[in-house]
């Protein structure tokens, strides 16, 4: 069995948490998922999530993937700064570092192995990495590019750059558009043609997010300045806050739900309602979120907090739905199904990005 397949099936399990949680959850239950100087970022479908130091406090900024209640230090290319931008589903990790002489190079991180993407592939600015181990990142001539295979595939136009890579392959592609003025235009990368999301009341999108059925998370300005976040499903344009002096669409899960921000307060867009999650969690917690960065399919949000009177905003949180925990019986067939597809993949011959 080669790790192509051991991916598939592993997918195919993982996918079956999807309908576990609700729509709209009763309520979510929070663990903390960083500190002060710490921020958590790339949640994946297992719940496992990258953790990124920062700050004037910690001139060595490292970073980890976090399988509660167990952490993994992802290492480094050399230097002293290492930052993980996208977590797959088999805990695979892309990022940057800086090397031995101080120069900023791509990763891609597995099982305690550290391959430089710059040195090898001339990649630079990598941006995510799906579970058919296919990373977006930047050609050395400034394009955006996917590493497909050990090949990398440089797309068009110029001065462009990766977004978010869904697990068919379809890459969010970012550049400029000069018949427009020289403002930001996305495309849709798939099957060889780059397909330009169509213009939001006149105005170009910015697109952010991409779930594995093309449907697309971001934000659009419009003519009074004001910037909306949106959900655009392959037909249609919805603005997710009409109302909103100003919003951001950041991610999209497979069951159509988005997350972002508005007027400083995180929103959970499910099922045509909108939600802030500050309005589904203990009363009593000293928390108050003022983001949501990630969703997962099963529904899990990262989101960045501060304590109630919004003070000290250091930390992020993980909520996790309620209900939306797998039954006794259903999470051990699950697990002897993850395990036996690990087993397997450990067994095949290690592959290469």
């Amino acid at each position: 069995m080669n790790r192509h397949v051991c991916r598939a099936g592993l997918a195919a399990l993982l996918a079956m948490l999807a309908p576990i949680a609700a729509a709209v959850p009763e309520y979510f239950s929070t663990s903390p998922a960083g500190s002060k100087y710490a921020r958590a970022l790339a949640l994946n479908n297992q719940g496992h999530f990258a953790v990124n130091s920062y700050g004037p406090e910690t001139p060595y900024q490292g970073a980890g993937i976090i399988r509660w209640p167990f952490g993994e230090s992802v290492g480094g290319l050399g230097g002293y700064v290492t930052q993980v931008r996208a977590l797959n589903d088999l805990d695979e990790a892309v990022g940057i570092s800086t090397t031995a002489t101080g120069e900023v190079h791509s990763f891609f991180y597995s099982d305690g192995r550290m391959v430089d993407l710059t040195t090898r592939y001339g990649l630079q600015d990598v941006r995510d990495i799906n579970n058919r181990g296919e990373i977006a990142a930047r050609s050395a001539d400034f394009r955006a590019a996917i590493l497909r295979d050990g090949v990398v595939h440089v797309l068009e136009p110029d001065n462009s750059g990766a977004g978010d890579l869904n697990e068919r392959g379809e890459l969010l592609v970012g550049y400029y558009d000069y018949d427009y003025g020289y403002v930001p235009r996305t495309a849709v990368y798939s099957d060889g043609v780059l397909s330009e999301l169509p213009l939001f009341g006149g105005k170009p999108v910015i697109g952010q997010a991409i779930n594995d059925a093309g449907w697309v998370t971001g934000s659009v300005t419009g003519a009074n300045g004001r910037t909306h976040a949106f959900l655009w499903d392959g037909d249609t344009f919805t603005n997710l806050t009409p109302w909103a002096a100003n919003s951001f669409g950041y991610d999209i899960n497979n069951r159509g739900q988005v997350v972002g921000v508005t007027d400083g307060r995180p929103f959970l867009y499910a099922d045509g309602e909108l939600i802030d999650p500050n309005t589904l969690i203990d009363p009593d917690a000293d928390l108050l979120l003022v983001s949501a960065d990630e969703i997962n399919d099963r529904g899990q949000i990262l989101a960045h907090s501060c304590d109630r009177a919004g003070v000290f905003c250091y930390g992020s949180t993980l909520l996790t739905p309620v209900p939306g925990v797998p039954e006794p019986a259903h999470f051990a067939m699950l697990a002897m199904g993850l395990a036996l597809v690990w087993a397997q993949g450990r067994r095949a011959a290690a592959s290469h990005p």
